[in-house]
């Protein structure tokens, strides 16, 4: 960690340089994990750096890790364009998962993810069951 309080994203930066923090804190079930991946996410311009760690909090026991990782996932498909089938199993297992984090439950951080990854991702690569629930933009018609 750099400066400033542990909660305080500015704190993180070093994941950018370093992205095996965000592996150690997330393994130790930190209390800021969330936060270490989420300056990652953010900051860090490669895909396959930052996938791989979303995926990893996204199955954390910290509850807010867990919240924040879905959080990630959102950010990640807006910054990226992009989704995988493992990280829609992910997201799809988080849509019920009725945990307590932060005074809203993990669902609840998961439709909200799935809105952003409706809306970023190409729909081509959603599953039909994605599609018919979180619809996202749709072509427009050229008249």
């Amino acid at each position: 960690m750099t400066v400033g309080e542990p909660w305080y994203i500015g704190s993180w930066m070093d994941v950018v340089e370093r992205p095996e923090i965000v592996d150690d804190v997330v393994e130790a079930n930190g209390e800021y994990a969330g936060v270490a991946l989420l300056a990652l996410v953010l900051n860090h311009p490669e895909p396959q750096i930052v996938l791989p760690r979303i995926k990893r909090a996204l199955v954390s026991p910290r509850a807010q890790t867990r919240a924040n990782a879905l959080q990630c996932a959102g950010h990640y498909t807006r910054l990226h364009g992009s989704i995988d089938h493992d990280l829609i199993a992910l997201l799809r297992s988080a849509l019920s998962d009725q945990t307590r984090a932060g005074g809203f439950q993990i669902r609840g951080y998961a439709e909200h993810a799935a809105a952003d990854v409706g809306m970023f991702a190409p729909r081509r690569r959603l599953p039909r069951w994605f599609r018919r629930r979180f619809a996202g933009p749709r072509r427009s018609r050229r008249w």
